[in-house]
């Protein structure tokens, strides 16, 4: 097995395009090895690792064929971490930190859609029967409890779940309504 790396070695340093091939055949099953659990698609990165193996050994950088496979590994292992340091580096500059809290004030924007959706709701409640609307705003908009409700406007459990969810379906109603004619 040694002997094929020097081969390959001796190929290539020859400028016989055949090594370059016999490399590639030799170096993907190590290439893919190191890169496989870190990038999806490892061909890219095989075709780089490929030509700095090539270049190296063209400079003369390479002293000892022997050692090219150890030679490739290191090259993949380096590759293989460039490619975690650069999807770091990607990460903290566009992933958004979740210990970073939000500011607590509204943006404009929030601000302008919490206005015209509390109008809107005021709009419908305000179409409402005075009932239907006391019992909408203690539940949902005070949070009193159905039963304190029902103590207090002399209303059954049954009454005030028949009450409220007709209220609500009134609401719905209006709301798709007002929302039609203003797409109209």
């Amino acid at each position: 097995m040694i002997s094929d790396w020097v081969g390959v070695v001796g190929k290539i340093q020859q400028q016989d395009a055949s090594g370059v091939e016999d490399l590639y055949t030799l170096i993907s099953g190590v290439v893919r090895a190191n890169l496989s659990h870190v990038v999806e698609s490892y061909q890219d990165d095989l075709h780089e690792i490929l030509l700095i193996v090539i270049e190296a050994i063209l400079r003369g950088e390479l002293r000892n064929p022997e050692r090219l496979r150890g030679f490739v590994r290191t090259v993949a292992r380096r590759r293989a971490a460039a490619h975690i340091r650069g999807n770091i580096d990607y990460r903290r500059r566009f992933v958004p930190n979740p210990e970073v809290a939000p500011s607590p004030d509204p943006s404009p924007e929030q601000r302008a859609a919490s206005g015209e959706r509390e109008r809107g709701i005021r709009y419908v409640l305000a179409s409402l029967r005075r009932r239907d609307r006391e019992i909408l705003v203690r539940f949902y908009i005070q949070e009193q409890r159905p039963e304190q409700i029902c103590a207090e406007m002399s209303l059954t459990p049954n009454q005030f779940r028949l009450f409220k969810s007709r209220a609500l379906a009134r609401c719905a109603r209006y709301a798709a309504s007002v929302e039609l004619e203003a797409v109209c």
